[in-house]
């Protein structure tokens, strides 16, 4: 009866943190795994060959975003994307080598599951929703047998998640930076980012920190800015892009007219700007523990001293995951189309999202199963573009009813932590005692 109990508490129980050890296997498996689908399943071309003739401009000297082409269209992202690319292209003899391509790929996605891992367990997520990030047939799909941009930005966010919630925010705005450099799509989390910032390290240091942000994007364009800025900025960061409605994966059951319509448009971009402010104003305003209009004066009046040490230390790990990754969500629900490859974005933070709306198991496996098979249902029907937008939904208003008393709980790990000494922080926290 004990180890029936232990059980249950190891699996279910989110007051401790996820073993470490659980990675190993967790890894070794999926690596198995990837190989065995790298192996046994036909690769299938989309845009590698059009990045390989895109870069391979880049690398014959062009610097003219506007006249960088390949056979999918022009050059559509920031520059991160061309080095990485670029990068690629001469670890694969130009694009040819597809299979050690997914090879690599296939270590982008152990890394990125190793950091989703250690993200979920700084935010003390149970273990019983691990299984739910290795069981997605999409999203092996994305990385193994389509080699999609998305996964570098979608790895560079949750390292930059992972630094915040060690408190280390220079390399977080770096990395989150990085990640938009890659693809702007991260900026989704853009709102609930300067949110974190502001509470954890006040107005004049998250200042420092979005100049940093800055100065990455400009080093990352330095090459095309100085030739041709206005194509750089306007192709690599096109907000504008309109995208066909024969692929989409998210609005199909509203029809052609209303999905090209400027009022859909419109529509979805108020319902995007009302959910954050309700956010803000709901929830992640709530370390500062001050009305909104209080807490919006902490851009004019920053607190100080005691008053903003304690703000600080209400933005916990738990708060900085749930926060970034609402944002993200919010951003994919009012989007007005989503492609399968966009799937990346979402699937990491899915299960962490629906066991934080305090649904049971067998409804966050529900769920999960429900995305899971929307998402892959080609090409998307009224049916499976209704699933994904449901399950968006719920995961919105889940996040927002289950994260009443986050900051809460996040102050009490924070204060079991420092009467328990952390595994990764204790050394170093005796190291700078001793200074």
């Amino acid at each position: 009866m004990d180890i029936i109990r232990s059980t249950y508490s190891f699996a279910f129980s989110s007051h401790s943190r996820l073993s470490r050890w659980l990675l190993c296997p967790l890894l070794f498996a999926e690596a198995f795994l990837c190989t065995l689908i790298i192996k046994k399943v036909p690769y299938t071309e989309i845009d590698w060959k059009a990045y390989m003739e895109q870069v391979a401009q880049y690398q014959a000297g062009e610097r003219d975003y506007a006249l960088i082409k390949g056979g999918t269209g022009p050059l559509v992202y920031p520059a991160g994307h061309v080095y990485i690319y670029s990068f690629l292209s001469d670890l694969t003899h130009q694009g040819a080598d597809i299979v050690a391509a997914q090879y690599l790929f296939m270590g982008l996605y152990l890394a990125t599951l190793a950091m989703v891992f250690m993200v979920y367990r700084e935010a003390r997520a149970p273990v019983y929703i691990l299984p739910l990030l290795a069981l997605s047939k999409r999203l092996h799909s994305i990385y193994l047998l389509r080699l999609f941009n998305d996964p570098f930005s979608i790895f560079l966010l949750f390292a930059a998640i992972y630094c915040w919630q060690k408190r280390q925010w220079t390399l977080g705005s770096v990395a989150y930076s990085l990640s938009v450099g890659v693809k702007m799509n991260t900026l989704l989390a853009l709102p609930a980012v300067a949110v974190i910032y502001l509470l954890a390290c006040g107005r004049d240091k998250a200042i420092k920190q979005a100049v940093i942000m800055a100065q990455i994007q400009f080093l990352l364009g330095t090459p095309f800015l100085g030739s041709a800025p206005k194509s750089y900025i306007t192709k690599a960061f096109e907000f504008s892009r309109q995208f066909m409605f024969k692929w989409t994966v998210n609005w199909r059951f509203v029809g052609e007219k209303t999905f090209l319509s400027r009022e859909f448009s419109l529509g979805l971009l108020a319902v995007h700007a009302v959910l954050l402010f309700g956010f803000i104003v709901t929830r992640w305003k709530k370390p500062s523990q001050r009305s909104f209009t209080s807490f919006l004066s902490l851009l004019l009046d920053p607190a100080t001293g005691l008053e903003d040490h304690q703000i600080s230390q209400r933005v916990s790990p738990r708060y900085i995951l749930t926060s970034v990754l609402t944002a993200n969500a919010i951003g994919m629900l009012c989007a007005r189309s989503l492609h399968y490859q966009f799937y990346s974005w979402l699937a990491w933070g899915a299960p962490y999202l629906l066991w934080r709306s305090g649904l049971g198991p067998l409804w966050v496996a529900g769920l999960w199963a429900a995305q899971e098979w929307a998402w892959n249902v080609y090409p998307s029907t009224n049916e499976s573009s209704g699933a994904v937008v449901g399950v968006l939904a719920l995961m919105v208003v889940g996040s927002w009813w289950g994260s009443r008393g986050e900051v809460e709980e996040g102050v009490d790990q924070l204060e079991e932590d420092e009467e328990s000494g952390s595994e990764d922080e204790g050394a170093g926290a005796e190291g700078r005692k001793t200074k």
